[in-house]
């Protein structure tokens, strides 16, 4: 089941996130693949906790979503930056982490920015790029991301998580 909340965050709390990550002083990575190695769809990202562990000095923007999303234990949280394509291209289905127990988690795609990329599930259903909205779902769901062409960026973040 796909969850949409609008508006996720405060008006304060989602322009100081926005200030930071739309910013031209926040640090973003190259990543020559999107989804596995060599499908030659890059993007940049910035990863704040990878396998439960903070590895980023910006962390502290993400404290409202703990609370909002009902993280009891973070697996993995990382913001994505993709560029204007001339067509809507999908990345391939995938799940964002693959877990060595069956333990049951979510993940949440949050859209920083409004523009017409979307996330596609596997079962059709597609969700619209809107700024200060997530869409939460069963982190096992096969999902990919769907590039924009109307804007020069799409920046979203990633939470897997279990609530």
């Amino acid at each position: 089941m796909v969850k949409i909340v609008d508006n996720l965050l405060t008006p304060d709390e989602f322009k100081n996130l926005n200030t930071m990550l739309m910013g031209s002083e926040f640090p973003w990575y190259f990543l020559p693949d999107k989804v596995h190695k060599g499908d030659g769809n890059f993007q940049f990202c910035h990863n704040f906790i990878l396998s439960g562990k903070v590895v980023s000095k910006h962390v502290t923007i993400l404290d409202p979503f703990i609370k909002k999303l009902n993280m009891k234990k973070v697996i993995r949280i990382k913001a994505n930056k993709t560029f204007k394509k001339l067509t809507n291209k999908e990345s391939e289905m995938h799940t964002d982490v693959r877990r060595k127990d069956d333990e049951e988690f979510k993940t949440a795609v949050f859209y920083c920015n409004t523009n017409n990329g979307s996330t596609l599930f596997e079962s059709g259903e597609r969700v619209e790029s809107k700024e200060n909205r997530a869409v939460i779902f069963d982190g096992k769901t096969l999902h990919c991301g769907v590039d924009c062409t109307d804007s020069p960026r799409r920046v979203v973040i990633n939470f897997n998580y279990i609530d």
